[in-house]
This record gives structure tokens, C-alpha cells and sequence, in this order.
């Protein structure tokens, strides 16, 4: 079965979600990780719990939202590993803006984070999560959106 991987990374909550090419969730995952421990300790959880799911689940596209717009530097990081660890595993990456992540998800490209997990909710039922998996599940919306085309 190919499946696609949506990612919101952040050093300390790292949101996943994992889902069939017909939509279906298969595994959804929030990748904490705490500030007691060392820059590179809580970088090998991140890269360690990534490269585990792409194994089990045989991930075949990664999605993310761009950071191109300055986000943190700590974001920054998990994003270099997740591009590290699509290419060892020959995955493709696909980016989009925010702005084209909420317009997919609400309609409106401005959305808030509290109009975004009403929406979420709603293309995919009453899943009981955090805002960081919803923000992965909205990327693979995107996808959808963005590739139905």
C-alpha cells in the first residue's frame, strides 16, 4: 500500500499524520520531546520516530509546510532532517505555503488555528488529537486539494 506522510514539525512537538492514497488515516502521531534534554538528543528522537514510520508504514511522499517565510531556527533543523531522511529513503517531499494549507482546509487563506480544527473535523471526522497532528492532517489536504486537479 503507498502511503503519505504529513509532517508539522517543531523541535518539541513534532505533528504526523499518516494516511492512504484513498484518504484513509492510518497512524496519527505527535513526536514530543522535552527541553530537559540536549539540541541533539531531542533532534535524534525526531529523526529516530520519522525514519521508524516511513519503515513500517513504506511512506512513499512526504508533505510539509514551506518555512521559506523565516520560521524558528529549531523548526528549520527538523526540517533539514526530514529532508535528509527522504533523501537516504529515495522519498519525495512536497512543500506548501500556510496560506494554501488553510485556504485548501477552511477556504480561507487567512484561517486562525481555532477555524482550522473545526474544519479539520470536518473532512475527517471527530478525531480526538492535538493542533500539531490536525496541522499534518491539513498538509495532506493540501495534497489532495493541490493534485486533484
Amino acid at each position: 500500500m503507498h502511503t503519505i506522510m504529513g509532517i508539522d514539525a517543531s523541535l518539541s512537538s513534532t505533528g504526523v499524520a499518516i494516511t492512504s492514497y484513498n484518504k484513509e488515516i492510518l497512524f496519527l502521531q505527535t513526536i514530543k520531546t522535552t527541553v530537559n534534554s540536549s539540541i541533539k538528543e531531542r533532534i535524534l528522537i525526531v529523526h529516530k520516530e520519522i525514519e521508524s514510520l516511513i519503515d513500517r508504514f513504506k511512506v512513499h511522499l512526504i508533505l510539509i509546510e514551506n518555512n521559506y517565510s523565516g520560521g524558528s531556527k529549531e523548526v528549520n533543523w527538523i526540517i533539514g532532517i526530514i529532508y535528509l531522511i527522504a533523501a537516504k529513503n529515495l522519498i519525495d517531499i512536497k512543500t506548501y505555503a500556510p496560506a494554501s494549507i488553510k485556504k485548501a482546509v477552511t477556504g480561507n487563506g487567512k484561517a486562525s488555528k481555532k477555524e482550522m480544527k473545526p474544519a479539520i473535523h470536518r473532512i475527517y471526522g471527530e478525531i480526538k488529537t492535538n493542533e500539531h497532528v490536525r496541522d499534518a492532517l491539513g498538509i495532506i489536504h493540501c495534497y489532495f486539494e493541490k493534485e486533484k486537479d
